[in-house]
């Protein structure tokens, strides 16, 4: 039965050939609508490209593979193929004797709809950088930028997310050249179309030659005021810099916080009702980092709380509570929460070929795959409260190597059955607010909408594998979760289907499968669970008792070592010196006091001048105040003109301290090789290295293997028992440092979730590593230990000496 279900409704099967194909359809075919996203009531034509061939005879089928209509294409080749009006929806073109077909949406005009600028569903463009031209692409468009917002406003979108390059438009001070941003914003601004705009990649001449983020503190405020400047109208909100919590950025927390209140500076001088969200955090549950990035008074400089998450839709709950939490801990429960990129891993790397070498495309299932996602996810966040979504990308893109396909177009600029599902959800519920959900039976989803103009709506779906599960390879559709429900009303109930389809249907007798379908005439309905947003309200210009203008930033010398989660200093020696700045980004000068807590600090001076648009700089030195778990925290406050400033707040600890005073627990039976056992992708040799008083274990790989090997400890408890533990030390190198993506230490409870535990990439030569617990970790419950690497090449060998536990004291 599965296999007729996925013949008949598995989406975009080609039918056998006898011989081989003479052309590929999507090459030899093209949609006169950008994008081939037709409006309703636009003249459906297509143009032959390939003269020299005949087109022949021609197949319309829908994105279930139903046939809807055949023919033959015109006798002259080289004419328009033009087709009479056909309903909303996703279809494809087929040909005799091509491979493949020519897909193209009809998706509803949004010029008929009441605009909405506070529209929830939104989508990451990036079309600045994804939609440059491209002469390695031959089917890319003429103008791939036009093309791409002209598809943007054909779905209805009212906000999408834009990318810019500080280094590409001020490479040097004070020159400005906009170049495509400029181009873009133009674009989706003639469109209606409101830009959140954001930027990182720091020129040279403003950030550390081994950094990343900015430490002119001044040229940050200027560069931030001229882009909202001279984006005025366009680029509605801004966000300062992209997953600083991850690669994005290499500096710690608290050098993020400085940059972050810099940039917000600059975007309110030019306009203070201008709205600022946070950079984007890659990582949900949310990191110690972002407490770090709180605890420096960051709060006072953005009206948005931005996140990312990547995440499949049953752990949707987990991260906004982790979100929530974090919020109310700082005291920002009031902040709307933006999710800037939200995308799918569920269908995992492409399964085809793509025209371009080297990189890997959608196959037909997985496009349909991605259509389901797109309206689950984006109605589940917003049950959850989220104040605005955007789904990541619309332009092609691909990731890991050329494996990962993200975008809702193809390598063509041809628009995905996705995009059709998009627009179909901004049509039905753009102007709706959420009421609540409604219980319609097991194995089945809805919520129920309130439209602005009035009338209800009912999304709805059967629940599949993409609602309850992790993303695992080969994900199907075949299995469709076919059923019908009933609903306590009485008439026929009109509905659109995923794609925008229309059907009726009877209130008893009402059609459901794992595709997003929506109802209306259900004004009777009632929500069984209603909707309780969060009390969240975008106030962009609220008030402060801070001094925002006077920064705190730090430049540790090496007697501090920042850890790997940049949340911490490790202090090395004391006094630990380091270089206070105090910027002063106002046009008058500023006179104040300093104090510092969390040790003693010498250097700080009885008072501190602050010139306009300048800073002072003092050479400082700090012994800390250690803690049981040998931790502290430094902190500076200053009062400046009567009114306080943010604090720097550096959380850190001494390993030094901990190794020489601290309870340790010296493990030599983790270098018997009988110890462990192999755990990895690969074939995995472990042996006693007696010379150097090590183990190594040396990994080899199959050929296209995710390269990951984690050899596994068991503990010998009770005698190893981890219970109040703070963290592992080790000596570690590898045998080519070039060949190591990362390092992790995997802490392994009895039951619940495995917790990775980052630390430095190893090096050619032995190195201290020390991994620090999580203060909210259970460790006493820890029964195994992985540590390895994931690997770059095929063959890996990783020594590890001197393990240590460290406790309390």
């Amino acid at each position: 039965m599965k296999t007729a279900i996925s013949t008949i409704l598995g989406g975009f099967l080609c039918l056998a050939a006898a011989a081989a194909p003479e052309f590929d359809t999507a090459a030899a075919v093209t949609a006169s609508a950008p994008g081939a996203a037709f409006l309703q009531g636009e003249q459906l034509a297509f143009r032959w490209t390939q003269p020299e061939r005949s087109p022949g005879k021609w197949q319309l089928r829908d994105w279930r593979n139903r046939l809807i209509r055949q023919g033959d294409w015109p006798e002259d080749g080289r004419k328009k193929l033009l087709l009479a009006p056909l309903p909303n929806g996703y279809y494809k073109l087929e040909l005799s004797g091509g491979a493949g077909s020519r897909g193209f949406a009809v998706v509803p005009d949004p010029a008929g709809r009441e605009n909405n600028p506070e529209q929830f569903f939104a989508m990451d463009s990036a079309q600045s950088w994804l939609a440059r031209p491209d002469a390695g692409n031959p089917r890319q468009p003429d103008k791939p930028f036009e093309v791409v917002s002209e598809t943007a406003r054909r779905a209805g979108l009212r906000m999408v997310r834009e990318r810019l390059n500080w280094a590409e438009v001020e490479a040097v001070p004070g020159k400005y050249d906009w170049l495509q941003y400029q181009t873009n914003a133009d674009l989706l601004a003639e469109r209606g179309i409101q830009v959140l705009g954001m930027y990182h990649h720091a020129p040279e001449w403003v950030r550390r030659k081994e950094g990343k983020l900015p430490v002119d503190l001044a040229a940050t405020y200027r560069f931030a005021q001229k882009a909202a400047e001279h984006f005025r109208g366009k680029m509605t909100v801004w966000e300062f810099w992209n997953e600083q919590d991850i690669g994005f950025s290499l500096e710690a927390a608290w050098d993020y916080a400085a940059a972050l209140k810099a940039a917000s500076l600059g975007f309110k001088s030019a306009d203070p009702k201008l709205p600022v969200a946070i950079g984007g955090y890659a990582l949900t549950p949310l990191l110690p980092y972002a407490d770090v990035v709180m605890e420096n008074g960051a709060g006072e400089y953005f009206d948005i709380f931005n996140v990312h998450t990547y995440r499949p839709i049953c752990e949707f709950p987990e991260a906004l509570r982790s979100v929530r939490d974090h919020l109310k801990r700082h005291n920002i429960a009031d902040r709307p929460v933006w999710f800037t990129e939200n995308g799918s891993n569920m269908e995992g790397a492409g399964r085809t070929g793509s025209y371009i070498p080297g990189l890997k495309a959608h196959s037909p299932e997985q496009e349909l795959l991605i259509a389901e996602y797109l309206p689950k996810m984006m109605v589940t966040m917003q049950s959850l409260g989220v104040a605005r979504d955007f789904f990541f990308v619309l332009p092609p893109y691909n990731e890991t190597g050329g494996n990962k396909d993200w975008g809702l177009m193809r390598r063509d600029f041809t628009v995905k059955p996705g995009y059709a599902a998009f627009a179909t959800l901004v049509d039905q519920l753009g102007n709706a607010a959420p009421e609540g959900e409604v219980r319609l039976g097991d194995g089945l989803k809805g919520f129920l909408y309130r439209r602005k103009e009035g009338g209800k709506v009912l999304a709805y779906w059967c629940i599949s594998e993409l609602d309850t599960d992790k993303p695992r390879p080969g994900l199907s559709n075949a299995d469709l979760k076919a059923r019908t429900f009933a609903l306590p009303l009485s008439g026929d109930i009109r509905g659109v289907d995923l794609v925008g389809t229309p059907f009726t249907a009877e209130a008893g007798r009402i059609p459901a499968t794992r595709y997003p379908a929506f109802l209306t005439g259900v004004d009777a309905l009632r929500a069984d669970l209603p909707f309780h947003a969060p009390q969240a309200v975008l106030r962009p210009d609220r008030e402060s008792a801070f001094d925002k203008t006077v920064i705190f930033r730090a430049e540790l010398s090496g007697d501090f070592q920042i850890a790997v989660g940049k949340d911490c200093a490790d202090v090395k020696k004391t006094p630990a010196r380091f270089r206070l700045q105090v910027w002063n980004l106002s046009d008058r000068e500023k006179r104040g006091t300093l104090a510092a807590s969390g040790g003693s600090v010498t250097g700080i001076p009885a008072g501190v001048t602050l010139p306009p648009f300048g800073k002072t700089e003092l050479e400082l030195a700090f012994t800390p105040e250690l803690d049981r778990e040998f931790k502290g925290k430094l902190r500076i406050d200053g009062v400046f003109n009567g009114r306080r400033a943010t604090p720097l707040a550096i959380p850190c600890r001494s390993v030094t301290e901990m190794n020489s005073s601290g309870r340790k627990i010296e493990m030599p039976q983790l270098l018997d090789p009988a110890n462990w056992r192999r755990n990895s992708a690969g074939t995995v040799t472990i042996e006693h290295d007696a010379s150097e008083q090590a183990i190594r274990f040396t990994t080899r790989f199959p050929a296209g293997a995710n390269r990951w090997s984690y050899p596994e400890y068991t503990l010998q408890l009770p005698q190893e028992s981890l219970a109040g533990a703070l963290g592992v030390a080790f000596e570690a190198k590898v045998s080519k440092p070039a060949a190591v993506q990362q390092m992790l230490l995997m802490a392994v409870p009895q039951a619940g979730k495995d917790v990775y535990l980052k630390t430095d990439r190893p090096a050619g030569e032995y190195k201290e590593h020390f991994i620090a617990f999580p203060s909210d970790l259970d460790t006493g419950k820890i029964v195994k230990l992985r540590l390895g690497v994931n690997a770059l090449e095929d063959e890996i060998a990783v020594s590890v000496r001197n393990v240590r536990i460290f406790y309390r004291r």
